[in-house]
């Protein structure tokens, strides 16, 4: 039956690892790695790291770490024993030799129990049963620290493209609304020029309806010549249309006039501009 360090050994060679590859893997020293392979578990470390680093390289190389953590226990113990049973066996020739010594004084030979009380606490104790949890502990945080850089990561850049798309949008809508950098018109007002189909729009009666059609992305404006007030404001994508009610001439503003299309109850009228411009609808 093959060592735990034999297991481990053709483990990373099968896998083309070098001993240093493996120690800049695991963060653990090559020639620590070196001593678990040859099976020499004496060096100078507490046992619950010497567990951590069995634990942490059969998991590196793809093994079941508990069974091998089970095989370094049954080791450990088997171990354990011998040294128990050369010691017992050592304190019995004590005894042969000394046999007119134990009778006159009884209460030495208690010696040897209480010698097995202590190994069995040592072999026992909670040091060695306790679970390997410190190299453990180590790697989940920094798997969370990773996963929550990752996180908070993805929520800036979640917010950054909120707010870009936030002041496109708004930025357009604030300047058209509070007219503080109103789009600039042409020289001259530039009048409505019918659909070549149809003809020029008759005088529209003293009050009645507005429709703005669509037939691609376009913001408008839309307010009374004679008072000032607002009949529409927004945004139509291809195929919508807003219908609104007025009385005497209508100024509309607009972004893209080639993609409008305004119709009274005289017929259908489309900008002779297109992009951003201003026109006024008798």
């Amino acid at each position: 039956m093959q060592t735990i360090g034999e297991r481990l050994e053709e483990a990373r060679k099968r896998k083309g690892i070098s001993l240093r590859e493996a120690a800049e893997a695991t963060k653990i020293r090559s020639d620590f790695l070196s001593n678990i392979e040859q099976n020499k578990f004496d060096f100078d470390l507490p046992d619950i790291y010497k567990r951590g680093f069995i634990g942490n390289y059969a998991r590196y190389l793809k093994l079941n770490a508990d069974t091998i953590l089970t095989d370094y226990q049954s080791q450990r113990l088997s171990s354990s024993r011998l040294g128990k049973k050369a010691g017992t066996e050592w304190f019995g020739k004590m005894e042969v030799k000394n046999a007119d010594a134990a009778q006159e004084a009884p209460e030495e030979d208690s010696a040897p129990p209480s010698f097995g009380q202590i190994g069995s606490t040592s072999r026992n104790g909670p040091a060695e049963d306790e679970p390997d949890k410190q190299p453990d502990a180590v790697n989940d945080t920094a798997f969370y620290l990773k996963a929550g850089l990752i996180f908070v990561g993805t929520l800036a850049l979640v917010f950054i493209l909120f707010v870009l798309v936030k002041a496109i949008l708004g930025g357009s809508g604030s300047e058209d609304a509070d007219s503080a950098k109103p789009p600039a018109p042409p020289a001259a007002s530039a009048p409505a020029q019918p659909v070549p189909e149809q003809s020029t729009a008759p005088e529209p009666a003293a009050t009645d309806s507005l429709t703005l059609e669509a037939t691609g992305t376009v913001y408008l404006i839309a307010k009374q010549s004679e008072d000032g007030k607002e009949l529409y404001k927004g945004t139509l994508g291809a195929g919508e249309s807003a219908t609104f009610e007025r009385s005497g001439k209508v100024e509309i503003i607009f972004t893209a006039g080639e993609n409008l299309i305004v119709v009274t109850e005289g017929g259908r009228l489309r900008p002779s501009v297109s992009g951003q411009a201003r026109i006024t609808v008798d």
